[in-house]
């Protein structure tokens, strides 16, 4: 019996560490549940063997991602993607947990003084980051979703991501989690004065970055965006099958908006990703709703749009201008795999004919990840950085708009096939995120909710409700700094996969080198 009790207490304790981490984003929003999660997994995987760690890290990573990315089953219908894209991801934290079992038996770590505790939190907290953006770059770009930086949003440490990015804001939290951990593990060893240590790290790392400025002042001036929500019916399949339905739920909300606010009075209306359900540039009846709308509002329209050309299909925001008609468009750099484009094709129809359910792949867009508009009411030039529905995620994508003169990012979504489910929210809370790592206000307009305006610390000035027809209407502030986390660019992350997988190759030489002790004592 108690065998059994030592086996099972810390698998339950891995489990509840998933679930205590998927509880601090949304729909939960605890923040703080989530250095309480990695502290707990921290202690059940102390002084665990390499399978041992393995078997744990897999644990914790179901717990956590099969809640977080249920709306993979709410859109495609059936739990297959779900649970492929799970278990996938979990895989990681399975590789996490064997690879913090190696480097946790580094000889200078398991001593008992202060400096090898320091030395345990930021070894911890180095092997998470590098893991995390492993997983968020490859394959296929990687998957950013339950990155530790998204449940920031509401929290104290949310400023930092001005300076250090996701991988930093991430690594505070895992900080806070190892020195909780060590706190633990300290007093149960009644060693008060590195519990001490160990606690005043965490509380530190978790509150002094609210002191850090993030400055949120225009400029140059603002931009008055008209953000427009037409709503599309939970049948959303149906809906978008039935011509110009979704054009002309969003040409109907934006001459609303115009008796509203009156016209001329927008620089800019911003339509969501797929707003136009056929494209206005090669669809006459499509061209007439669009323009329509522009002509109501007196304002250049950014439309989103699906063009297809030579067998495969894009995602286009296209500018459009009242009177004109289409002019540059940005094209999505990033098509998400198996849910755009289905990678392998050939190969997964041998397992699941589901792959079948995207008959034309997406294919990636090339050129600047900026759009110039015409600020209709100030008659000058803007340059909106641009990121598409799941490019919200990726911090680079971002980056590269605002360092090609964005003074504002602005993302159009859909959300329509993930109904009420979480997706969205989350979504909203990557945004808010990555508004402060720029230093930009951020515009998200989706078909179905959340739309909303983001300031550039991070706060949300408006927002709409889930399957309503409905606009907002704000002052943008427009900005031309660069964040240090932008100037840093690419550098944190590949430092944390560097010094990770240095960190597992010295936790391997370790553990040789001990096997290899043992070996010689034996007669």
């Amino acid at each position: 019996m108690r065998h059994g009790l030592r086996l099972l207490t810390p698998l339950l304790a891995s489990g509840c560490a998933g679930l205590a981490v998927w509880a601090a984003f949304p729909p939960v929003g605890a923040w703080w549940a989530a250095p309480l999660g990695l502290a707990l997994l921290v202690l059940a995987l102390r002084g665990r063997g390499t399978w041992a760690g393995a078997g744990l890290g897999l644990v914790f990573g179901l717990a956590l991602f099969t809640p977080l990315l249920h709306f993979a089953a709410v859109a495609m219908g059936n739990p297959i993607g779900w649970a492929a894209l799970t278990v996938v991801e979990a895989l990681y934290l399975a590789a996490l947990g064997a690879a913090w079992a190696l480097i946790s038996r580094i000889g200078r770590l398991e001593e008992p003084g202060a400096l090898a505790l320091l030395a345990r939190i930021s070894a911890f907290t180095v092997l998470w980051c590098g893991v995390e953006e492993l997983r968020s770059a490859w394959p296929w770009g990687g998957f950013p979703f339950g990155r530790l930086a998204f449940a920031m949003a509401d929290a104290p440490l949310l400023p930092f991501a001005a300076y250090g990015g996701t991988v930093g804001l991430s690594a505070l939290v895992a900080l806070a989690g190892a020195g909780l951990a060590e706190t633990v593990a300290a007093l149960r060893r009644r060693r008060a004065l590195n519990g001490l240590l160990a606690a005043a790290l965490a509380g530190l790392v978790v509150f002094a970055p609210v002191l850090a400025p993030v400055d949120g002042v225009a400029q140059n001036g603002t931009l008055r965006v008209g953000a427009v929500q037409g709503n599309v019916a939970e049948e959303f399949e149906d809906a978008f099958s039935r011509a110009l339905e979704v054009t002309g739920n969003h040409a109907e909300a934006t001459r609303t908006l115009a008796q509203d606010v009156g016209r001329g009075t927008l620089d800019v209306v911003v339509w969501p990703e797929n707003a136009a359900d056929l494209d206005p540039r090669d669809y006459p009846a499509s061209a007439a709703l669009v323009d329509s709308a522009a002509q109501a509002v007196g304002a250049p329209l950014l439309v989103g749009v699906v063009p297809y050309a030579d067998g495969v299909r894009y995602n286009d925001t296209v500018v459009w201008t009242p009177g004109v008609g289409a002019g540059e468009y940005y094209r999505k750099h990033r098509p998400v795999p198996f849910a755009e484009y289905i990678p392998l094709r050939e190969q997964l129809r041998h397992l699941t004919d589901q792959v079948d359910r995207i008959g034309t792949d997406m294919a990636p867009g090339t050129g600047p990840q900026v759009l110039t508009v015409h600020a209709a009411v100030q008659d000058r030039d803007v340059r909106l950085a641009m990121g598409i529905c799941f490019e919200v995620a990726y911090e680079d994508t971002l980056r590269a708009g605002v360092e090609q003169g964005g003074e504002a990012i602005i993302i159009p979504t859909n959300n329509a096939s993930f109904l009420h489910s979480s997706e969205a929210e989350q979504q909203l809370a990557q945004s808010r995120v990555q508004a402060v790592i720029h230093g930009r206000a951020l515009v998200q307009v989706s078909t179905v909710g959340v739309t909303a305006i983001i300031n550039p610390r991070g706060g949300v000035e408006q927002r709409t409700q889930a399957y309503t027809q409905a606009s907002l209407v704000a002052d943008v502030p427009l900005r031309t700094s660069i964040t240090v986390a932008d100037r840093l660019g690419s550098l944190p992350g590949l430092t944390a996969q560097v010094a990770a997988l240095l960190l597992t190759a010295a936790g391997m030489v370790s553990g040789m080198s001990r096997i290899g002790r043992r070996r010689r004592r034996r007669p």
